[in-house]
């Protein structure tokens, strides 16, 4: 690599990284007693949060460090074509999601509902609650990349182990989770949202900066290969289509329907999220604009390792303070989905498992320490799972993001919209799962670069068909 990073990381950015940290640690600190009171408290933060707090915490959901790093990569290595097959399709599709179905789900889901589990409860039975819990698990592998990039990047700059920097982040993001529930999340994501929008920002001015405008970054480009102006990028159609398909995950993301249960009414989740798909947008172009960049400016990099290469840009783009900011603003995003998903894993294992059909009378007390433990034993396994993703992140959503479609969207939307939700329903849904899991085989299992995300995707399937064959 041509670039030393820990040579250019300056006292100054290491300033404003620990100054981030302590912050983060704090308000989890902060938030612990109001956490602490029962499971609607810890979970859906009493269900009181309104629009500024909402366009953080919806933001955080939507927009993790594979959008970061994950969407930079796939500029590096797909060029301009990946803003029209995913980010595009991504803002149109997420729409309705945001304008009518988390409006609905706020609004008309009764208040006992806490978990997506409990939903399915409230809209089918007890044993299709038993499947969505026990086919929610295996997608949190997914947090493992999002853990990898934010590692990565600590790794660069201090020169320590890799796996050292993924154990330590890890650690931080367990323990400020288990600290403060959702409440604590709420106030760290809105913090973390400027923080990511003012990186996107200042990463915008430098490379319209370094290149004197995007026109010479794209002729660029375009000299290393055509292919990365075109609208497809030279994939066929079921490639593009498993890319549009997962831009699809968010109408089945846990996430999204824990930010909605806890909003202070449904036209807050209107504006929040129209202002966030707004955001979103901009973001997400730039990202990629970035892994263009690095295409161009460290080639040699960016065929080995296209993350590397994207730091390498950043660095040597941004002045000494900014590019402290833009490691915080990844740090941001990578903490902010990272800790929201192990707060949901926990609730499913122990609110939706464990007390729904092993302990019913199990206290709120209880309840809520007993995430707490499970947040801390899944976080441990993540720090271990970042085995998955170590030759790079970039197939990372589409892989988990595809899964959660076929897998769980039709069963919500049917539920939410549907009102004959009898044995019709659970055909169509099956039947979803199979066609969109084989589209999926045909888009990307001769694609999976390595023995380990083979392994992941095999984990996620194994799962959920047990599950099903349980349902049955």
């Amino acid at each position: 690599m041509a670039i030393n990073f820990s040579e250019i990381w300056s006292a100054f950015d290491w300033i404003i990284i620990s100054v981030y940290f302590v912050i983060i640690i704090a308000v989890g600190l902060a938030m612990r007693k109001r956490a602490s009171k029962n499971m609607k408290s810890f979970f859906v933060a009493s269900r009181r949060l309104t629009i500024p707090v909402l366009v953080g915490v919806g933001a955080a959901s939507w927009y993790d460090s594979w959008t970061i790093v994950g969407l930079a990569e796939c500029g590096t290595t797909m060029g301009i074509c990946i803003i029209f097959i995913y980010i595009i399709p991504t803002a149109i599709l997420r729409l309705p999601l945001a304008v009518w179905i988390g409006p609905l789900v706020r609004n008309k889901i009764p208040d006992w509902v806490l978990t997506m589990p409990d939903l399915m409860s409230y809209m089918y039975d007890r044993k299709t609650k038993f499947v969505m819990a026990i086919g929610m698990l295996p997608p949190f592998l997914y947090e493992s990349a999002l853990l990898t990039a934010g590692g990565s990047v600590i790794a660069y700059v201090t020169g320590m182990n890799m796996w050292l920097a993924f154990a330590i982040l890890g650690i931080i993001i367990i323990f400020y989770t288990s600290l403060s529930g959702l409440w604590g999340l709420a106030i760290t994501d809105m913090m973390q949202f400027v923080v990511m929008s003012v990186s996107a920002g200042v990463l915008c001015f430098g490379l319209v900066n370094h290149f004197g405008g995007f026109g010479s970054l794209f002729d660029q480009v375009g000299a290393v290969n055509p292919d990365f102006l075109t609208v497809t990028g030279g994939n066929g159609f079921m490639a593009v289509l498993g890319w549009v398909i997962s831009a699809l995950a968010m109408y089945a993301n846990s996430q999204s329907y824990q930010r909605f249960g806890s909003s202070k009414s449904g036209g807050d989740i209107k504006v929040s999220y129209t202002c966030i798909m707004i955001f979103g947008l901009f973001f997400s172009t730039v990202m990629v604009f970035g892994g263009m960049a690095a295409l161009v400016m460290f080639p040699d990099a960016a065929q080995e390792a296209p993350s590397e290469a994207f730091w390498a840009v950043v660095f040597t783009t941004l002045p000494v303070g900014l590019r402290g900011l833009f490691v915080a603003a990844l740090l941001s995003a990578v903490m902010s989905t990272v800790s929201a998903d192990y707060l949901i894993c926990g609730a499913v294992v122990v609110h939706d498992i464990i007390k729904g059909f092993f302990k019913p009378d199990l206290s709120d007390k209880a309840e809520v320490w007993g995430t707490r433990v499970v947040i801390w034993v899944v976080g441990l396994l993540i720090i271990v799972a970042t085995y998955f993703w170590s030759d790079g992140i970039s197939k990372a959503y589409y892989y988990c993001g595809g899964f959660q479609v076929a897998a769980f969207i039709v069963p919500l939307m049917l539920g939410l919209f549907y009102k004959k939700k009898d044995s019709c329903c659970r055909f169509l849904e099956l039947a979803s799962y199979s066609s969109c899991l084989c589209c999926l085989g045909v888009c990307s299992g001769n694609s999976m670069r390595n023995s380990s995300q083979r392994s992941l995707h095999n984990i996620q399937c194994y799962s959920i068909c047990y599950s099903r064959q349980a349902y049955l």
